[in-house]
């Protein structure tokens, strides 16, 4: 991870494996977000930041917001605080969004995107990266170790197709792969080895 101020009281925090580009278009500050996950927040930025991602613009004024732009999933924008106006192609594209919402889309598909509410406590759950942390909600285990897969060099193999659908909730360090298999396998009666450089995780016989 990385913070970078941006020299008006803006900042911006890369999550693992992000690349963005900041420039100068006509004055304004401009944030092209080309792949991961980046926080932007300006609640007391003295100038207004554009973002730009997937053929969408971002325009925000003294907001704190996350872009999350992952292979094989949906764009995300998630606002925490303030107010993110969103403009793409079309009209059909345009959102503005308060505090505390999420837009998600697919580019190339202009009428689908998604306006929901983040729950109490999700914003939280959504940044726990900044700390180290994973925080899990449901997710099933196939996608808990496509998301371990962003933050170590290890990989983790879920052996048995039932015991990957399963879902688990609660908050494991990213830097921990093999800790939270073995936590996992615990819940689920499972074994866990290691084997050729990775961690495979099995039903018990």
């Amino acid at each position: 991870m990385r913070r970078v101020p941006l020299g008006d009281g803006a900042t911006v925090t890369l999550n693992t494996d992000t690349r963005i580009r900041i420039y100068q278009d006509d004055g304004r500050r401009t944030i092209r977000v080309l792949r991961g996950e980046v926080l932007i927040e300006g609640t007391t930025a003295t100038s207004p930041t554009r973002v730009e991602v997937d053929g969408r613009k971002l325009d925000a004024t003294q907001a704190t917001f996350v872009v999350r732009k992952l292979d094989g999933d949906a764009t995300q924008i998630l606002v925490q605080d303030g107010r993110v106006d969103v403009a793409g192609g079309t009209p059909a594209e345009h959102a503005s969004l308060a505090a505390n919402t999420r837009y998600a889309f697919r580019q190339g598909t202009p009428q689908a995107w998604r306006l929901s509410s983040l729950r109490t406590g999700q914003m939280d759950r959504e940044l726990a990266w900044r700390e180290g942390k994973i925080a899990l909600q449901g997710e099933t285990l196939g996608e808990a170790v496509a998301i371990y897969a962003r933050y170590s060099d290890t990989p983790i193999v879920i052996a048995d197709p039932a015991l990957a659908r399963m879902q688990v909730t609660g908050l494991f360090a990213t830097n921990n792969p093999l800790g939270f298999s073995r936590a996992i396998a615990e819940v689920f009666d499972a074994d866990v080895r290691q084997e050729r450089g990775r961690i495979v995780v099995a039903r018990a016989h």
